[in-house]
């Protein structure tokens, strides 16, 4: 006879016949949540909002399961919508005849993530799959065309879908399928740009006010290195890994997350910043050193974790309440705006 340590036998059905339950990990039950959070169809993802949006932003915030990333993107931007109602659009685009911009696109695309493995390769895969998309935009687009920064961010969207699905999320973003449009980053003038800066070095005041003293001092302004973080979305500023769990959140909750972000990161760098002067200042402000978190993660055999970096930048980030402020900056830029234009007017036409 057996004992009762023994491994039960294949007869073995657990209580009242029922087998046992099948225990899974923290992954896959975030997988199963995520699965039923998006659906089968848009409209799936749209009823779960709105009848939970409190749990869609907590899951966003925490991190998309990367497998299905690609499609949370896709149906968070509009993107997926845009594509089912323009069925082989893009095909038309990409085969549509030469534009001026080519050599322009050509030219930067070896630049966008060079150190990647997708894109690495001169006319592999991956960059030939980022001209077409930028083409096709450049094409589908005419006022707008091609803007260098554009590269990061459809080669992001490449790394995590097809060329076409990469596209259409574009086109969501840049004309505002569900937010507000991010076109004017890369339209003539940059429009976006300037307000955008103009509502950063408003929050800069308020919320580092040592920091924006010290940056008046050196003469740093915050077009010296905000400009590309707002016309990348971060894409080339930040670690891959960090970079893709801002754009989920970005994805969900719009550009104010650029923002928070923003001063975020300025916040963890204040003290170091605030030691540096104007020759190294630029630099620095470009690329962030990581936090004391992820140095200590590394310490102990986690190294290129970067799931314990962006929860600690998104920790601090996401704690930022700036959606009223940034509507009243944007007012004010607005409005000051309307009297640069008006004052212009009577110059050209004196009385």
């Amino acid at each position: 006879m057996a004992s009762s340590d023994d491994e039960p036998g294949p007869s073995y059905r657990g209580p009242a016949g029922v087998d046992p339950p099948v225990l899974l990990s923290a992954a896959e039950k975030r997988l199963r949540k995520w699965r039923r959070m998006l659906g089968v169809t848009v409209d799936d993802w749209k009823a779960y909002v709105r009848a939970k949006p409190q749990v869609v932003q907590r899951r966003t915030r925490k991190g998309v399961p990367a497998p299905l990333r690609g499609y949370a993107w896709q149906v968070m931007s509009g993107g997926r919508e845009l594509r089912a109602c323009h069925h082989g659009v893009y095909d038309e685009l990409v085969l549509s005849t030469l534009d001026e911009r080519d050599d322009d696109i050509a030219k930067d695309i070896s630049r966008t993530f060079p150190s990647h493995v997708f894109f690495a390769k001169p006319d592999g895969a991956g960059q030939r799959s980022l001209y077409n998309v930028l083409r096709a935009y450049s094409v589908y687009d005419r006022e707008v065309g091609y803007v260098q920064g554009m590269g990061f961010v459809a080669g992001l969207l490449l790394l995590h879908m097809s060329e076409e699905d990469a596209f259409w999320v574009m086109v969501a973003l840049f004309r505002g399928a569900v937010h507000e449009p991010l076109e004017g980053l890369y339209s003539p003038g940059m429009p976006l740009v300037r307000r955008c800066l103009h509502q950063l070095e408003g929050l800069l005041g308020e919320h580092l006010p040592r920091l924006a003293a010290h940056f008046q001092r050196e003469c740093v302004h915050a077009s010296m290195f905000a400009t590309q973080w707002f016309v990348t979305l971060f894409a080339y500023s930040l670690p891959l890994g960090v970079v893709e769990r801002v754009w989920d959140v970005f994805m969900l909750e719009g550009v104010k997350v650029i923002f928070q972000v923003g001063v975020a990161l300025l916040q963890r760098a204040e003290e170091n910043l605030l030691a540096l002067p104007f020759e190294v200042l630029a630099a620095n402000l470009r690329h962030f050193p990581v936090s004391e978190k992820r140095e200590e993660a590394d310490e102990v055999g986690r190294a290129g974790d970067d799931n314990v970096e962006a929860d600690d930048l998104l920790e601090r980030a996401l704690a930022l309440r700036l959606s009223r402020r940034l509507e009243e900056l944007r007012a004010e830029h607005d409005y000051l705006n309307e009297r640069v234009s008006d004052s212009g007017a009577e110059r050209s036409h004196p009385p």
